[in-house]
């Protein structure tokens, strides 16, 4: 009697070990999904059922299901440097500055700066006075490295404590200095689980190339937000060809992500310094306003292949942002 027993044990544990292994080979797939109504606004009272996903064509069932309405992000800025940057740097600094006041007070923030190479300003932190007062210490000058300050963003960016994560890119050119080429930036994107959202800063028109940008206050109290020393030998940097944003790169890096990109007018007028706060008020509140949806792949385990992932919602009214496909290596 004692054999069939141990038999049946040894089966058992046989069959809990294989299910174990299976559970470890094949990945949980999450993607982040901002829904919207005809109009642009957040669509928020959606529960699993309201979903539909596919992975290459074939339905899949959803494991995992959260409201993100408010869940602490992981977030990493990278904010060009660049010659070019020098009569935008001192609106986009202090936009950021308001921007990190604004969200969620549990964020975990890191500042990383680039030219023709990137430097991380600050570390993780959830300390805004940290934060602005790195951006105050900013200086411009140099080529821009974009593709290869992605790629350090996006590895420094697996060290927040928060699952949910997002890099914040804001340029106002064309990469002319990387390593990497913008194939090898859009794939490190694609291999990673986080939103890139994207700021294009475009030139301002040859008649403001003199002017300086109105300095405002970013905080409390009456001091204003200086503005960075220009860096770099030959003084103030003359408009290149390169100094137009490129914004088929900065909507691929997003759209592979399911984040977002927009392209700020470049000239210093109300206008202008709205389009940088309304842009960055926009992506606070949409961080606020998605799913975290997850399912295990019906077919096969990691096969290091890349698969299109399909995310819609059976009421045809609402439109639905999200990463597309996943790599299983």
């Amino acid at each position: 009697m004692a054999r069939p027993l141990l038999a049946c044990a040894a089966v058992v544990l046989c069959v809990t070990v294989l299910a174990a292994q299976l559970k470890v080979d094949v990945q949980l797939i999450t993607v982040t999904a901002t829904v919207t109504d005809g109009k642009g606004r957040y669509v928020s009272h959606l529960t699993a059922d309201d979903f539909v996903i596919e992975e290459d064509g074939r339905a899949q069932t959803i494991s995992h299901f959260e409201q993100s309405l408010d869940l602490p992000v992981s977030m990493g800025i990278v904010l060009d440097t660049s010659g070019s940057m020098e009569r935008k740097i001192g609106g986009a600094a202090e936009a950021v500055a308001r921007f990190i006041r604004s969200v969620h007070e549990d964020d975990d923030i890191f500042l990383m700066t680039f030219s023709g190479r990137s430097q991380l300003r600050q570390d993780f932190t959830d300390d805004r006075n940290k934060l602005t007062s790195a951006l105050r210490r900013l200086r411009v000058g140099g080529d821009t490295a974009l593709y290869d300050a992605l790629e350090d963003g996006l590895k420094k960016i697996k060290s927040g404590k928060h699952k949910k994560k997002a890099i914040l890119l804001i340029t106002d050119g064309e990469d002319t200095s990387s390593e990497i080429t913008f194939d090898d930036a859009k794939e490190r994107i694609r291999e990673s689980e986080l939103l890139v959202y994207c700021l294009g800063i475009s030139p301002a028109p040859l008649a403001n190339m003199g002017e300086t940008p109105p300095v405002r206050v970013p905080r409390r109290g009456r001091n204003p937000f200086p503005l960075p020393v220009p860096g770099g030998p030959g003084g103030p940097h003359p408009r290149s060809p390169q100094d137009s944003v490129d914004m088929r790169v900065l909507n691929a890096f997003a759209d592979a992500s399911g984040g977002k990109a927009w392209l700020i007018s470049g000239d210093w007028t109300d206008r202008g310094g709205n389009q940088i706060e309304q842009a960055l008020d926009e992506i606070a509140a949409e961080l606020r306003n998605q799913y975290s949806i997850g399912y295990y792949p019906a077919q096969g385990r990691k096969d290091g292949k890349y698969h299109r992932v399909n995310l819609k919602t059976k009421d045809s009214r609402y439109q639905v942002r999200a990463r597309k496909e996943y790599f299983a290596g």
